[in-house]
């Protein structure tokens, strides 16, 4: 089973850090499992399920 996690952000930041709003949602996912690895809270191969 697998949840599923809703952030708000303003409509503007995609393109205030120059990137596309799906690149912007992919690099978002892919900084939370890094930091939560980083952190120890998960595996590298739980953190990869997340990408």
């Amino acid at each position: 089973m697998s949840l599923q996690l809703t952030i708000n952000y303003p409509e503007t930041l995609p393109d205030a850090v120059g990137k596309t709003r799906e690149q912007f949602e992919q690099e978002s996912k892919w900084a939370m499992a890094v930091k939560l690895y980083e952190m120890k809270r998960l595996s590298s191969g739980m953190a990869a399920t997340l990408l």
